[in-house]
């Protein structure tokens, strides 16, 4: 029997116009998806007794011992949901409540407490009280049974002006096997691919998300969302609405599939531009709810595959709505401060061009080289040293302004071939100081040289 539909569990609701056209285009969708469910014929009188037996679905599985299964009455008036005294099921999974008293407005469930997975029936959809049924699995970890049978992705809304696009998704998820997933939330190492996940277009916003599931936990993350109801065998829908804005005229989204898809279609509304994808067929005009789509259909992805689909041709806003909402938005001060911050920044560099200009006009001057003349040798030696390292540090200089782009070929030369001129003249004049210090010195040596060689010719003389 299928399990009872969990509590809706929203984020956000959209603008209630975009709502309405969600139910009445989803209802339609969920008619391709799955085949209808007959209506529950409501039984000519209440019983006074219930009666059922817990099984486990899952091959060699058995049904715990002293399991718990509860009787709520469920007051759908009043909202409430009261717990009568629960009972326990005997050896062979049978159970019963007896002794019970009818009241008008007033439905019974019963639930089987088997922890994170308790799969209930509601009684107002079943004819024979005596022969309840309620099947419960032995849990798993892993998603390898997980797949999706269907995803259906619509956009039923666009507003041109703003640039967004109301997209309503039904997914079909199927689980394969004869286990019920329920993920290990208390595992430190948890990860997101550790739960059932689903990615969804950049910048999307106003999620909402309703699930067949049974109740769990959704996880909004930047990439989509996860969740962390259990999955029991068999299928179940998940419908989510979302907004997303497109630039130019549309936008595209990579679509992950960790477990692989059966059938995914994608609807766009006629005139709302175009749909292409890998392995996707050709545009068809269908009619949901009277209204016409164009939809593209594939088939047979593979788990971990990804599918990029481009929608492109989308509207967009008017010339007047455009300008209208230009100035109603006062983005134009934004602009005009732009456009007034431009210009300040080029009167500032034509003025620092201008004055670099001027200044490559003139050249450098050549240091103050007087004073060196009367210094003592070592420190007129040290003093330039020092001017001329200024010197080669600004033609370094002027090499890396040039590698920057600071300096037009022509400027660059013009000021390059200056300053080795006059680096040269520096070292000729410098040179020219050492000289001349030297010569007073040369014409000492050669007195005292001749003086020994005078001394030496009248000693000889004596000793004759």
């Amino acid at each position: 029997m299928k399990h009872s539909r969990s509590p809706i569990i929203n984020y956000k609701l959209l603008a209630w116009p975009f709502r309405l056209i969600a139910i009445l285009l989803i209802s339609t969708a969920l008619v391709w998806l799955s085949p209808g469910e007959p209506p529950a014929a409501n039984a000519q009188s209440t019983p006074s007794e219930i009666k059922g037996i817990v099984v486990n679905g899952t091959e060699g599985g058995v049904v715990p011992a002293g399991l718990e299964v509860l009787l709520l009455t469920v007051d759908d008036a009043a909202g409430q949901i009261i717990e009568q005294a629960p009972t326990t099921v005997n050896a062979e999974g049978i159970f019963s409540f007896g002794n019970l008293i009818p009241s008008p407005g007033i439905t019974s469930r019963v639930v089987a407490n088997a922890g994170k997975f308790t799969p209930s029936v509601d009684l107002a959809n079943v004819d024979d009280w005596s022969n309840v049924r309620l099947t419960i699995y032995d849990e798993t970890k892993s998603l390898e049974d997980i797949t999706l049978s269907s995803y259906v992705m619509m956009i039923p809304t666009i507003d041109a002006r703003s640039r967004q696009a109301g997209i309503l998704t039904v997914i079909n998820v199927n689980n394969t096997g004869d286990m019920v997933w329920i993920p290990d939330l208390d595992d430190a190492g948890l990860t997101g691919l550790d739960l059932l996940r689903f990615n969804l277009p950049d910048g999307f916003s106003d999620l909402s998300v309703e699930s067949e599931l049974p109740a769990g936990n959704i996880l909004q993350i930047n990439t989509g969302f996860a969740m962390t109801s259990p999955i029991p065998p068999g299928e179940a829908a998940i419908l989510m609405s979302y907004i997303i804005p497109y630039s130019g005229d549309g936008f595209e989204f990579t679509l992950k599939l960790p477990y692989g898809l059966d059938q995914l279609r994608m609807l766009l509304p006629d005139g709302g531009g175009t749909i292409s994808g890998q392995g996707l067929g050709a545009i068809e005009s269908v009619v949901v709810a009277e209204n016409v789509f164009n939809s593209v259909e594939g088939n047979d992805y593979p788990a971990g595959d990804e599918i990029v689909v481009a929608f492109s041709g989308m509207p967009q806003p008017t010339i007047l709505q455009s300008a209208s909402d230009f100035f109603r938005g006062r983005t134009y001060v934004i602009v005009i401060i732009w456009v007034v911050g431009l210009a300040l920044l080029g009167i500032l560099g034509y003025a620092m061009y201008s004055s670099r200009r001027e200044a490559v006009g003139r050249g450098i001057e050549m240091p103050d080289l007087d004073d060196l003349r009367g210094m003592d040798p070592e420190a007129r030696r040290a003093q330039t040293a020092r001017l001329r390292e200024m010197m080669v540090g600004e033609l370094a200089d002027l090499d890396d302004e040039f590698e920057a782009g600071d300096y037009e070929e022509d400027d660059y030369q013009e000021h390059r071939r200056e300053l080795i001129r006059l680096l040269r003249e520096f070292d000729e004049i410098t040179s020219s100081y050492d000289r001349v210090e030297s010569e007073p010195e040369e014409a000492e040596s050669d007195k005292s040289e001749s003086d020994v060689s005078t001394e030496d010719e009248n000693s000889e003389e004596t000793e004759k």
